[in-house]
C-alpha cells in the first residue's frame, strides 16, 4: 500500500466582524440582551460585550424601556417583564447601524414528568421529558442541566409536527464525548430540565443551530439589519 501526503495551506481570510445579538425575555422576568461581535477563525473564543449600544425593548401594550448595561456588559430592563400572549419588539442601535426583531410570547406549557429511558444498545439511560401539546402549531426548546452543569443535547428545539394536540415524550441525550462536563447519567445525579414555549422565529434559530454540523451557513436569525443571533420571548 502506498500513501501520499501533502501539506495544504488553508487560506482563512479575515472578514469584517459582524454584530451578534442574543436577546430574551421570559415570563415574569426582565429582558436581557447581549451584544458582541464575531472574530476570525484563529482568534480566541473570548467575546467581550459591545459597550455604548442603545438597546430598547417595547411591547404591543405601549410599554417601552431603554435597557441599562450591567457590570457584566449585559443590557437589562428594570421595569419591563414578560407576559404571555404579548408581542415584544427589540431595537438595537450600535456604531451607526440599527437592528430590529419581533417575538410573541406563547402560553406556558407544564411538564407532566421527567423520567429515565433505558437504551439497551447504549447500556445506559437518557432523561425523558413528557408534556401535553395543545392543539395548534407550537414550538419548544429544552435545556438540560446535570448536577447544575448545562449539558450538550444536540438540537434543543422541537415542534409538534407529528404530535399536534397529543402528549409528547422527548428523549434528551447526554452526549458522552470524553468532555469533563459530558457523561452518562448515574445514580445520585440531579437532572434539571427546562421546557420553553417559543415562537417560530426563535425555533428556526435554535433548530438550525442544533444542526450546524450538517450545514455551512449561519443559524437562521430572526433579527433584521444584518446581525447574527436571535430574540426570544418565551414562557
Amino acid at each position: 500500500m502506498t500513501r501520499c501526503e501533502k501539506e495544504i495551506d488553508v487560506d482563512l481570510r479575515s472578514i469584517e466582524p459582524k454584530v451578534v445579538i442574543e436577546g430574551w425575555i421570559a415570563k415574569d422576568s426582565i429582558a436581557k440582551v447581549n451584544v458582541t461581535k464575531t472574530k476570525d477563525f484563529n482568534d480566541n473564543n473570548d467575546f467581550p460585550p459591545v459597550f455604548g449600544a442603545i438597546v430598547t425593548v417595547s411591547d404591543d401594550k405601549g410599554n417601552s424601556e431603554i435597557l441599562d448595561q450591567d457590570k457584566n456588559g449585559t443590557y437589562v430592563s428594570k421595569l419591563l417583564r414578560g407576559k404571555e400572549d404579548v408581542t415584544y419588539y427589540l431595537n438595537v442601535k450600535v456604531e451607526g447601524n440599527e437592528y430590529t426583531s419581533v417575538s410573541k410570547m406563547p402560553k406556558r406549557i407544564e411538564i407532566d414528568s421527567i423520567t429515565m429511558l433505558y437504551r439497551p444498545a447504549l447500556k445506559y439511560a437518557f432523561p425523558q421529558v413528557s408534556f401535553t401539546d395543545p392543539k395548534g402549531k407550537n414550538y419548544y426548546r429544552n435545556i438540560l442541566y446535570l448536577n447544575r452543569v448545562r449539558m450538550d443535547i444536540g438540537s434543543e428545539a422541537t415542534d409538534d409536527k407529528l404530535r399536534d394536540g397529543f402528549p409528547i415524550h422527548r428523549t434528551l441525550p447526554v452526549f458522552d464525548d470524553d468532555k469533563e462536563d459530558s457523561r452518562e447519567v448515574e445514580k445520585g445525579d440531579t437532572v434539571l430540565v427546562e421546557l420553553q414555549s417559543i415562537d417560530k422565529g426563535a425555533y428556526d434559530f435554535f433548530e438550525t443551530l442544533g444542526n450546524m454540523d450538517a450545514k455551512e451557513n449561519n443559524p437562521t436569525t430572526n433579527i433584521v439589519g444584518g446581525a447574527l443571533g436571535y430574540f426570544s420571548a418565551y414562557s
